[in-house]
């Protein structure tokens, strides 16, 4: 990693990026985690949606914050403490249920986005972030597919959701002896040009396309296994849909990693944005069920191939990187909009609303990235034009 991250040597860049990843595990295992809740009494329902927007709410804004606020010395005291304290909300999982769930879930998310800043760090002021994003989001799912199938096999059905609890409050604890260990301090980031504002109009635009997309995917994803029933599959073959398009993501991060550079960020978003929405064509039409599994695996793929090549768009369009440490909640935020907007959409059923909002989101998001790709050129058109 010496080479995708300045100032790092590989070992703090991989113990930053590690605290990232087990900040994030939730993510994936929140249909395991909150589904078993639900399963022994402690969540109705109505309350495993509102336990898990308000985990990835706070998560986002926390990052955000700590992006905004936190100052990037005496990082291993800090990461430490946030760590323990992110385990500590684990265990006082197991010991809650109904509203006391959804509150310590959401102090959960915000210690978890206070870990995520280390890695988002990490990223920002990497000389390679393209490939530093990449490796982190495919050792993130690797690790949450991992976790998802091992946790249900083994301890949950010895000690009930709590063993989980358990297992994740004890990988925040080895969490927090790794980011004792790591770096101390993070390079400062470059001045905004000529004293103005922090972010510019174009970086914001940015951050609200990254939000949009977000939103789009999220959104989408949710309602997969009911528009796999509407399409016809069995369960089974729905969740193997779901299977192949989380090991596609991985292959979709890993790509990435390899991609980097050599396309303009915000051309391979719009290619990107244009698959997806046939896939969404492709969905909506009612496909049969290799036609569907088939999409919903090039969905997955799609999904991580396009994170990296957000992060090289925010850094083109604000080279002081500090755009690129609001990415994460954007990101976040959005993956919260997305699904809250599709609920009520979809309220009355209609499960095919999802895509039609999802479709909506994405014209949005992919026309904000042209704007600024038309803009970026004429930009550099009348630049040319006045050193010429």
């Amino acid at each position: 990693m010496s080479s995708a991250s300045s100032g790092l040597s590989r070992r703090n860049a991989a113990i930053s990026l590690g605290v990232g990843v087990a900040a994030l595990l939730i993510a994936g295992l929140q249909p395991v985690i909150l589904g078993g809740l639900e399963r022994e009494g402690r969540l109705t329902s109505s309350q495993i949606g509102l336990a898990a927007t308000v985990e990835l709410l706070a998560l986002g804004l926390a990052c955000g914050l700590g992006a905004a606020f936190l100052k990037p010395d005496r990082v291993r005291l800090k990461m430490f403490i946030i760590c323990l304290a992110h385990g500590a909300t684990m265990f006082a999982t197991t010991m809650v249920s109904g509203y006391g769930v959804i509150a310590v879930r959401g102090l959960a998310g915000l210690f978890a986005g206070l870990m995520l800043w280390m890695a988002i760090s990490t990223i920002a002021r990497a000389d390679r972030p393209e490939r530093a994003s990449g490796v982190f989001v495919t050792v993130q799912t690797l690790a949450q597919l991992i976790l998802a199938a091992a946790l249900p096999a083994t301890v949950v059905p010895q000690f009930g959701i709590n063993g989980a609890l358990a297992a994740l409050g004890v990988i925040s604890l080895l969490t927090a002896a790794a980011a004792a260990m790591g770096p101390d301090h993070f390079a400062p980031l470059p001045k905004p040009e000529k004293g103005g504002p922090k972010l510019g109009l174009r970086p914001l635009i940015g951050l609200l396309a990254t939000f949009l997309f977000m939103a789009f995917i999220v959104a989408l994803w949710v309602y997969l296994e009911p528009l796999a029933e509407l399409s016809g599959l069995t369960p089974q073959q729905a969740g193997l849909a779901v299977a192949v398009a989380l090991g596609l993501q991985v292959v979709g991060g890993a790509a990435a990693t390899l991609a980097g550079r050599r396309w303009p960020p915000a051309g391979v978003l719009i290619v990107i944005g244009l698959l997806n929405a046939v896939i969404m064509a492709v969905l909506w039409s009612g496909p049969s069920a290799m036609v569907f599994m088939g999409a919903v695996a090039v969905f997955g793929f799609l999904w991580l191939f396009a994170l990296p090549f957000q992060t090289l768009l925010l850094i083109k369009l604000d080279p002081s990187r500090r755009a690129a440490m609001q990415l994460g909640t954007a990101q976040l935020l959005g993956s919260s909009f997305g699904p809250l907007v599709a609920s009520v959409v979809v309220a009355d059923g209609e499960v095919r609303r999802a895509i039609a909002l999802s479709a909506v989101l994405l014209a949005f998001a992919i026309g904000l990235i042209s704007l600024l790709a038309v803009s970026g050129a004429s930009r550099a058109l009348l630049a040319d034009g006045s050193t010429g």
